[in-house]
């Protein structure tokens, strides 16, 4: 995946795709045959560095203090771990695009530590904004956290689109949402069926979460094959020459 491919992205955001939930479920139940294994270990390579990490800066920090501290320590965390979390969507991505995985292809791409971080950044602020203001509106949280479930849904191409897209963090999240609006109906029935599927798996004393880990990492590496599309044979970092695509010249 060296060179990144714009032709199906562009057609999506000027005519629109469509997205069959069933069609697409149906084909990642079928790909994790055989990455499961690959799949869970990069899963719990995230959870552990994570919980590293969150242990590491409240010990720093000596301890949460208030919600102000607590919020500071989480986006740090998130900015720390978006190298990471990208990665996890790479991996559905490659094996969407049944291209080799690993588990260590988590701590591939912390190269893009600056672009992502500041993604993370910008996307918690965009989140964080309905919270405070329901409490300021006197409105019940359910209904203030609903705008920032369907942000975070919406928000889903950032990460892909900077890796193998090469867009900066402000591209990335206008394209992610635009793509989110073209069917937004579709993505959000597909997050639906995923989250009923994770409270199954919990139910059943987190075995299911075998399944249904890979499940969704390979889930989100259809839409975006099927939605963006992906370039040729690359590695991660990708590089440019002068006659190759470039991020600049792309019209978000």
């Amino acid at each position: 995946m060296n060179t990144p491919d714009f032709s199906r992205l562009q057609q999506s955001l000027e005519q629109g795709y469509s997205l069959e939930p069933r069609t697409i479920l149906q084909e990642a139940w079928q790909r994790i045959y055989g990455a499961k294994l690959t799949m869970i270990l990069a899963a719990i390579g995230v959870a552990g560095s994570w919980l590293v990490l969150n242990q590491l800066l409240l010990t720093v920090a000596g301890g949460e203090d208030n919600q102000w501290s607590a919020s500071l320590l989480g986006l740090i965390i998130s900015m720390v771990m978006a190298p990471m979390s990208g990665g996890l969507d790479m991996i559905g991505i490659y094996r969407a695009a049944e291209k080799p995985i690993r588990p260590s292809q988590i701590f591939d791409y912390f190269r893009f530590i600056l672009p992502l971080a500041v993604a993370s950044l910008l996307m918690g602020f965009i989140t964080s904004l309905f919270l405070p203001l329901g409490a300021a509106l006197g409105l019940p949280v359910a209904v203030s956290l609903l705008p920032t479930l369907i942000l975070s849904m919406a928000l889903m191409f950032v990460f892909p689109l900077i890796l193998e897209k090469q867009l900066s963090p402000v591209q990335a999240i206008v394209v992610s949402l635009r793509l989110f609006a073209r069917q937004w109906l579709a993505l959000v029935v597909i997050h639906l069926l995923l989250v009923v599927l994770f409270m199954a798996a919990i139910f059943s004393f987190g075995i299911g979460l075998i399944w249904v880990a890979p499940l969704y990492m390979t889930v989100k590496g259809i839409i975006y094959r099927q939605v963006c599309g992906v370039g040729g044979d690359q590695q991660p970092g990708p590089t440019q020459d002068d006659h190759s695509p470039s991020a600049n010249h792309f019209e978000a």
